[in-house]
């Protein structure tokens, strides 16, 4: 999913995608795996920048 190639906009964009979807989910396992995958991506974000 995450990639070395995609920049500090693509990332971010990415993440409030995720957080989005993670808003409308309706089971609780589909919330809990948008979220990890949101915090990873956060995470890349504050070790680039």
């Amino acid at each position: 999913m995450i990639t070395l190639n995609m920049n500090h906009r693509e990332i971010t964009k990415k993440y409030s995608e995720l957080l989005n979807k993670a808003e409308f989910a309706t089971g609780r396992k589909e919330v809990v795996g948008l979220l990890k995958k949101a915090a990873k991506l956060k995470s890349q974000i504050e070790i680039n920048y």
